[in-house]
């Protein structure tokens, strides 16, 4: 079950597969087949200032790129984001 605050990686129809955090709720992403994500931004984190950028399992996301994508594109579960960064996450979404 995907649910948000879940790390997985994705093909996003790039070469390689890049870590992206399920911003999308479960029962959003089993209704619409579809789940809501923030990408990894590779590299070191830019200057972009919270809300726009969240860190987490020594990964940067960036909300401000966030996009839907089939639910079967989420490849291999690779981590969770902690109750502290899910709470950002919300707040964040929700400007």
């Amino acid at each position: 079950m995907i649910e948000a605050g879940d790390i997985h990686l994705a093909d996003l129809n790039q070469e390689r597969r890049l870590p992206v955090l399920v911003v999308s709720s479960g029962k959003f992403t089993r209704l619409s087949g579809r789940a809501i994500v923030a990408p990894a931004i590779p590299g070191e984190p830019d200057e972009v200032p919270f809300p726009w950028r969240i860190e987490a399992e020594g990964h940067v996301f960036a909300i401000d790129l966030v996009r839907s994508i089939p639910a079967e594109r989420l490849l291999d579960r690779v981590g969770r984001a902690t109750p502290a960064c899910r709470a950002s996450t919300s707040a964040s979404t929700m400007i």
